[in-house]
């Protein structure tokens, strides 16, 4: 039978029962839609009070670990890692390889090129003063994470200024990804950017040159897509 360790006393139990818990799913101890052994069982494994594994299934269940079934044949079942909530366990993800930079690259390089032609034709006088006054901001700030804020809010701006809703509710989500990602898998003080890109990109723009902005912005996000496998790896190897 898999079993427990005895929890040592930690400053919180629940915590510690969480964490040991998470670990053992992630580690694929138990697959999707298996239960884990009773709270009884968890508590006598690990030496600890009911109370304390009831928290610990509760916290692991509202981040989408567990799903909790009542009845005779209930119990506490692991859930599809595809299904946790994202802004708590994307570190969780790339670890399991179901987020990858490839799957940002895909998405990527579809969409950026489309909307930046876009934004090239419709960008308003106010659109391209929001854009521009955030790059003279860039240029004043040497807050490494203030940056990576800034960088990603350059493209938001951008897929807003294209003119089509859906477009930008997408890009949306994909930066959102990609700023999280990024502040997963790097070290703190290191930027990955190359600052002149985005200049280039809004230089095309406000010489309304679609296709030249759509180039720089492929390349652009080929040169941080390079930089971002690398930091993957090196990210998958420190969690071995």
């Amino acid at each position: 039978m898999r079993g427990f360790t005895r929890i040592k006393r930690p400053n919180s139990l629940v915590e510690e029962v969480t964490s040991k818990l998470k670990k053992a799913i992630i580690a694929g101890h138990y697959s999707a839609g298996e239960a884990l052994p009773s709270e009884t069982q968890l508590a006598s494994q690990m030496e600890v009070s009911r109370p304390v594994i009831r928290e610990s299934i509760k916290s692991l269940q509202s981040r989408g670990f567990l799903e909790v079934r009542r009845g005779t044949r209930g119990g506490s079942f692991v859930q599809d890692i595809n299904l946790l909530t994202f802004s708590e366990t994307l570190g969780d993800l790339i670890r399991l390889r179901k987020v990858t930079v490839d799957h940002l690259a895909q998405a990527r390089l579809i969409l950026e090129p489309e909307i930046i032609q876009l934004v090239a034709v419709n960008a308003t006088g106010e659109d391209l003063k929001r854009i521009r006054n955030l790059l003279l901001e860039y240029d004043r700030t040497e807050d490494i994470d203030k940056r990576v804020t800034m960088n990603a809010h350059f493209h938001r701006l951008l897929s807003g200024a294209c003119g089509n809703p859906i477009y930008s509710i997408v890009m949306d989500s994909i930066m959102d990804f990609t700023e999280y990602f990024v502040r997963t898998i790097k070290p703190v003080n290191q930027i990955i950017h190359n600052d002149k890109d985005h200049k280039d990109i809004f230089a095309a723009i406000e010489a309304h040159d679609p296709k030249s902005a759509a180039e720089i912005s492929i390349r652009h996000a080929n040169n941080i897509l390079k930089k971002m496998r690398k930091l993957e790896k090196t990210y998958l190897k420190l969690l071995k």
